[in-house]
């Protein structure tokens, strides 16, 4: 489910959004609707959309005075105006598509799909961020691994390491290897930092599984060796001799 707001002055604009989003798909669900900046405040924070349609002009300013008076913009933003020369400035407020007026069903229909797909991406990450945060002082803590072909559903503990691969990271556990298409700096930022340790630009360890630490490698308990960065080898060591 997409949960959207539509802000703008014209009720028959919000009206025919509306009636197209359902003729689109019912996976998209009007959440708020606002014709004004002080209107559109309120309901943004009690909704908490993931997309916003915004209209340029509104009842007691523009769309950009709204976004100036956000203190933070935690959405997808779409512009919807009948005046195409307002596009630089309204990408400067990092909006994601621009749609004139009178909207077009299939102009509509595609940037829907392009919203969906990120904010489907973002939705995944933040809720494997939310449950390892709640289980940081578990004694199972659980990560969801999705493939091409299958989805796994890992104790934490069990990965040994984590290797980089281009914008892929192989994640390695005794008995398997997993191919994912996530870049290593997203599992560094997503696994526990006190478990995990970054030894090199393409490895990132689970220190409970390192046996010893040898010249400019580290023996992990299945016999593997990991490389450890020159750079970072005195930061290791100081990590491995407090715990």
């Amino acid at each position: 489910m997409i949960k959207i707001a539509i802000i703008d002055d014209e009720i028959n604009v919000r009206e025919l959004i509306k009636k197209m989003l359902k003729l689109i798909s019912s996976s998209y669900v009007v959440v708020g609707e606002a014709a004004s900046i002080s209107g559109a405040k309120d309901m943004l924070n009690n909704c908490k959309p993931d997309l916003v349609f915004l209209d340029i002009e509104l009842e007691d300013g523009s769309g950009f005075n709204l976004l100036d008076q956000l203190p933070q913009i935690h959405f997808k933003l779409v512009f919807i105006t009948a005046f195409n020369e307002f596009a630089i400035r309204a990408f400067k407020y990092n909006a994601f598509d621009y749609i004139l007026k009178p909207i077009a069903p299939e102009e509509l229909k595609n940037t829907l799909k392009r919203v969906e797909s990120m904010v489907y991406v973002e939705k995944e990450t933040k809720t494997q961020l939310k449950n390892l945060k709640e289980n940081r002082e578990s004694t199972i803590q659980k990560i969801a691994l999705k493939t091409a072909k299958k989805m796994y559903l890992l104790e934490v503990d069990a990965i040994l390491y984590c290797q980089s691969d281009g914008s892929y990271t192989k994640v390695v556990t005794e008995n398997e290897t997993i191919l994912v298409s996530k870049n290593l700096k997203h599992y560094q930022e997503l696994l526990p930092e006190d478990i995990f340790i970054r030894t090199h630009q393409s490895y990132l360890v689970n220190k409970r599984h390192i046996l010893s630490l040898e010249n400019d490698t580290i023996l992990l308990k299945n016999n593997e060796t990991v490389a450890i960065s020159a750079r970072r080898k005195s930061e290791i060591k100081a990590i491995l001799s407090n715990g």
